[in-house]
């Protein structure tokens, strides 16, 4: 009888305890669930400021799509020694010694908003392509030079425009999604790092360019003739963002269209 209770109260003492484990487990796990989850809320704003850090100081490397480099895909999240995100600061401010990698310049904070840009660098929530699924570059080429007009503003290879970003290197600065977003909303963002901006210098004369470079005592600007304009600091009653001047192709190209120009300028990936 003594026994029989003992075995019982053990049985109850074991079921009790992998009732605790299970459970144990399941707030671990659904914790571990809300510490990613947090870990990668990020605001629009950081995603936005991340994906310009991302192309003045990566891209050159790693190309738009984060898969350059080999063995490493940034957009998907293959990384060869970052397990979080916390590595993956360390690792752009701190370079990895032995490596390609090198340290940068860049801080903690700018290096997360870089972080906040890849982690969401393959999702277009919002911005889904309108495209077809193929395009022919010959095809592109023709729009580019021809329906388009694009030559008239753009240069590539040293044929073209001057007035528009020069686009000799727009396929491996760019994914395609940012090509067709640009495309369609011109003033949705400025993936090329250039931005139309309206100075007022003070004596009341008005100058119009796309902000090609600035420092502390200038501003370097492209002029709609295509001209390069610098402007001292000293001289700028007041500088602020103007409307782009490049038209929205929205409607104008049907999705093969638009397809087989995104395709040409995939193509353009500088002197090979």
């Amino acid at each position: 009888m003594f026994m029989g209770r003992w075995y019982r109260g053990c049985f109850a003492v074991k079921l009790v305890s992998m009732l605790r484990f299970q459970i144990l487990l399941l707030f671990g796990a659904s914790l571990a669930h809300i510490v990613v989850a947090q870990e990668h809320s990020y605001t629009q704003g950081d995603i936005a400021a991340g994906g310009q850090f991302y192309r003045m100081n990566c891209v050159g490397c790693h190309g738009g799509d984060g898969a350059t480099v080999s063995g490493i895909d940034l957009g998907r999240g293959k990384f060869k020694i970052a397990k979080n995100d916390e590595d993956l600061v360390r690792i752009i401010v701190n370079g990895i010694p032995g490596t390609g990698m090198p340290s940068t310049n860049t801080s903690s904070a700018r290096a997360t908003m870089i972080v906040a840009y890849l982690r969401t660098m393959n999702e277009v929530k919002g911005r889904q392509s309108i495209a077809a699924a193929r395009g022919n570059a010959g095809r592109g080429k023709v729009l580019f030079e021809g329906k388009g007009g694009c030559i008239g503003c753009h240069r590539i290879l040293g044929s073209g425009g001057r007035s528009g970003p020069d686009l000799s290197d727009v396929g491996h600065l760019l994914r395609p999604i940012d090509i067709e977003t640009a495309i369609l909303d011109a003033d949705d963002q400025y993936p090329l790092g250039t931005r139309p901006v309206r100075v007022i210098r003070k004596s009341g004369a008005a100058v119009s360019g796309l902000l090609v470079n600035q420092d502390t005592y200038s501003l370097q600007l492209v002029d709609q003739e295509g001209s390069l304009r610098s402007i001292e600091r000293s001289d700028v009653k007041h500088e602020g963002p103007t409307p782009s001047w490049m038209p929205s192709y929205r409607g104008k190209f049907d999705a093969q269209e638009l397809a087989d120009l995104i395709a040409y300028l995939m193509r353009q990936k500088g002197v090979q």
